[in-house]
């Protein structure tokens, strides 16, 4: 044991302790680093976002809603092409078109998003 107040004690903590306090301090930052480098890794992966039960909920009706707007699509388009509707039928039937067409895009769109986050 080192006796205090002698010029080797002095000596001893003045070189050894620096030394000592300084591996202390680098060990304490890269125990630091460690968890700082697994919360970047938890936050990449919850970057992937999973679908809630809403999401996955409207994504399946989209589905479902575009076939059928599709089909009505298909329809007109028929009723259109064939030459026997009246006047007043076909204002309406070239009417509705476009309103479905953009209603088509509407939920195209958003199905598509949905579809990306799945």
């Amino acid at each position: 044991m080192l006796n205090r107040g002698t010029l080797k004690s002095f000596l001893v903590y003045a070189v050894a302790f620096p030394m000592l306090f300084a591996l202390g301090t680098q060990s304490c930052k890269t125990t630091k680093k460690q968890p700082v480098a697994v919360k970047q890794e938890r936050s990449r992966q919850n970057d992937r976002r999973r679908m809630t039960f809403k999401e996955r909920r409207e994504f399946e009706q989209l589905g479902l809603e575009i076939e059928a707007l599709e089909a009505e699509k298909k329809q007109l388009e028929a009723d259109l092409c064939s030459g026997t509707l009246s006047v007043d039928e076909l204002t309406a039937k070239s009417k509705r078109l476009p309103q479905l067409t953009d209603e088509l895009d509407e939920k195209s769109m958003r199905w598509l998003e949905l579809s990306e986050i799945e």
